[in-house]
């Protein structure tokens, strides 16, 4: 056997072995005299890009039962919650051990439903090599290697790409629910939360300082400041109220596993020659929950779309994922109802104001480029310096041009009154 090369980094777990690695191809491949000849490690994110979990790539050579040789790639996550310093706020939403159930439990069953029972062959999700629950680690598919990449979050998605997403959306919305109806009860409990619900407000600390921050960006902007800081100061009040109320399922909703964080950089595309996007998949399933799959569509043109698309196209493209999902579910011969166009439209508009903690606390934060990083620790801070970091996300060109058609878009729809 060929010496064993190792590049260690201070990022890669120290379990991180030859014999570890070598033992879950093999369970993996179901290859139990695979030989592992080479071993690379280097880590796949920058150091201090993020607390709560470290992303290891690994390249790996090795030998198969028939004595031929192979070359492949795969990423580790490992969480290391004890060392996030926002620990106390995430684990009472279950985000540790949220995404390890999903990569286990069910995007296998997911990705079997919609290649077998929809017969798209695309992929939709990274394929799961390993989760690791002692060790808080998930290995599986590095889909780089079939040039898969995050889109520009500060540019959005266009037209093209928004259709994508919306019809994978649909297809995994729809697979969600089949899945629900083959196995009940699959979501029980381990899917009752998002950033909003019954359980627990922790969320409430950065949701009122995120807003205070926003009304005083536009303190030097005296036709914003008068027309919007009093209802905006209303909607700080009211902020955990109204967006748990829009998590809610009333009696006859259409509900299903949704992501619970749609944006740009939870979405990888493939494209074509030409440029256009081909396929996309889904990464990051901390916050999944059984809920409405309007919270997704929300969340998603909230943050995700162009102006255009977010301004003057909704109705449109609710529309059109709702002929995907209607598609997807009559393939799948789903039992229970599904509702009209009219109906999802009227369950879509019934959780609008999901969209105000998205475009006015999240969004910001994401289109945030400075060169100072922006954290929840930061968000949570009293100090001075963090509450001036919070105030000048918000005063950036690109985030004062949209909150310029944001606020309207939200006043004349009655979202920023008391409800």
């Amino acid at each position: 056997m060929p010496e064993q090369t190792i590049h260690e980094f201070l990022a890669a777990p120290n379990w991180l072995t030859r014999d570890y690695v070598q033992q879950k191809l093999r369970e993996y491949l179901k290859d139990g005299k695979l030989q592992l000849q080479r071993l690379y490690i280097k880590p796949a994110t920058s150091n201090g890009e993020n607390y709560a979990s470290v992303m290891t790539r690994i390249n790996v050579e090795y030998m198969d039962k028939n004595l031929l040789k192979h070359e492949d790639t795969y990423l580790i996550k490992t969480t290391f919650s004890g060392m996030d310093p926002a620990a106390h706020l995430l684990e009472q939403y279950g985000v540790y051990v949220r995404e390890m159930d999903m990569y286990e439990e069910v995007l296998p069953k997911l990705a079997k439903i919609i290649q077998e029972e929809l017969g798209d062959q695309r992929k939709m999700f990274a394929g799961t090599v390993n989760v690791d629950r002692e060790r808080d680690s998930i290995m599986f598919e590095d889909m780089s290697l079939d040039k898969y990449t995050v889109a520009d979050r500060i540019k959005q998605l266009d037209l093209s790409h928004t259709r994508l997403v919306l019809e994978k959306l649909a297809e995994f919305h729809a697979a969600g629910v089949a899945l629900n109806e083959k196995q009940p009860g699959i979501y029980a409990k381990k899917y009752d939360r998002c950033f909003f619900n019954r359980h627990t407000r922790a969320y409430k600390p950065i949701m009122q300082n995120m807003l205070r921050a926003l009304i005083t960006s536009i303190e030097d902007d005296k036709l914003l400041h008068q027309r919007y800081a009093a209802k905006l100061n209303g909607v700080i009040d009211h902020i955990m109220e109204y967006s748990e109320r829009a998590m809610e399922l009333n009696e006859g909703d259409f509900a299903t596993l949704c992501h619970g964080d749609l944006w740009t950089t939870n979405i990888m595309f493939n494209y074509l020659p030409n440029g256009r996007p081909n396929n996309m998949i889904f990464i990051d399933f901390q916050f999944s929950v059984w809920s409405s799959p309007a919270i997704d569509l929300h969340y998603f043109f909230s943050t995700s779309v162009q102006d255009e698309l977010h301004n003057h196209k909704q109705t449109e493209l609710v529309q059109f994922y709702y002929q995907k999902l209607v598609e997807a579910l009559t393939k799948l011969k789903f039992g229970g109802h599904v509702p009209s166009l009219f109906e999802f439209q009227l369950q879509f508009q019934a959780r609008a104001f999901y969209s105000i903690f998205c475009s006015l606390v999240f969004l910001p934060a994401m289109l945030h480029s400075g060169s100072e990083e922006f954290s929840i620790e930061k968000a949570l801070s009293n100090s001075e310096s963090d509450i001036a970091l919070r105030v000048s996300i918000y005063k950036t060109a690109i985030f004062q041009k949209k909150l310029r058609t944001i606020l309207p878009f939200f006043d004349h729809r009655g979202l920023l009154d008391e409800m």
